[in-house]
């Protein structure tokens, strides 16, 4: 028992694995991660509706969203992003892993009788012959990715950005890290039954890697007949870091702000947005 209890609370080597595809097919947490994503008054899979109908508002004046252009949300969940600029007339599609997320944004969809495409992809490979005039990645996506799942989606972006097409996206801030402490927890059902419908028992270690402005939440939740562990890596970006990985891939013309409602950026706030374009074709 002891040296089972050691390894549960041993802290990984950075990047040591992910687990993220996992939390959006697993039956049962899918279906709380839906949950969160519909609650309105949570920022916790989604952000509150008040601020999306913000951004949304903000993101149709910018990039002129309306018929004739195409937008893609890559993570679109739900479709509460995807909805609203379909509205527009533009030209929408969302991907996702999730298909019990997928599923409620179609029925979403035709509902109001919007036409959004929906694929079951992963943004990471996702390859087909569309261009879109806005790529968006939303709720700090990027942030969980380690750098070659980072390279991967920008490399996948600009692939399917047109020619001075925008790829818009937030991130955790430096100044976020600065609250991030090193804990341990434990509880028999964590976090109110989140990780299955079952009994378990939970473990949560929260863990710092200090050079590379990193954290962990690493959840061990022991059941009867097995157990599992998630992994919920987060960086933490300044914006001159963030825009050397975006000039680094090729993107051009970075800009920073405070929020995707397009606020002044605060260098105290824990998230910013980056917005960030293709160049002129270089022959791809």
């Amino acid at each position: 028992m002891f040296d089972q209890l050691a390894a549960i609370d041993a802290r990984p080597p950075l990047y040591a694995t992910t687990t993220t595809p996992e939390l959006w097919s697993d039956p049962h947490i899918s279906g709380k991660m839906l949950d969160a994503h519909l609650d309105p008054h949570l920022d916790l899979s989604s952000y509150r509706t008040e601020y999306l109908e913000r951004a949304v508002s903000w993101m149709i004046d910018r990039f002129g969203i309306g018929t004739g252009r195409r937008v893609a949300d890559f993570g679109c969940g739900p479709g509460l992003w995807t909805t609203r600029l379909a509205r527009t007339g533009a030209d929408v599609t969302g991907l996702d892993l999730s298909t019990r997320s997928l599923d409620h944004a179609g029925a979403l969809a035709e509902a109001e009788g919007l036409f959004i495409r929906y694929l079951r992809r992963n943004y990471l490979t996702y390859r087909e012959a569309t261009r879109y005039d806005l790529v968006i990645m939303i709720m700090r996506d990027y942030c969980a990715l380690p750098p070659d799942g980072r390279a991967a989606v920008l490399a996948t972006v600009r692939r399917h950005l047109r020619t001075g097409g925008s790829f818009v996206f937030d991130v955790d801030s430096a100044a976020a890290f600065t609250d991030v402490r090193e804990q341990a927890a434990y509880a028999p059902s964590l976090m109110d039954g989140f990780w299955s419908d079952g009994p378990y028992f939970g473990f949560h270690h929260t863990y710092r890697y200090e050079r590379e402005r990193v954290s962990l939440d690493k959840f061990d939740i022991v059941e009867a007949h097995r157990r599992r562990v998630f992994f919920n890596w987060v960086r933490y970006f300044t914006p001159d870091e963030l825009a050397a990985e975006l000039t680094a891939a090729g993107f051009t013309d970075v800009r920073v702000l405070g929020d995707l409602a397009g606020a002044p950026y605060d260098s105290r706030a824990p998230h910013f947005t980056a917005v960030a374009h293709e160049p002129p074709s270089d022959g791809r």
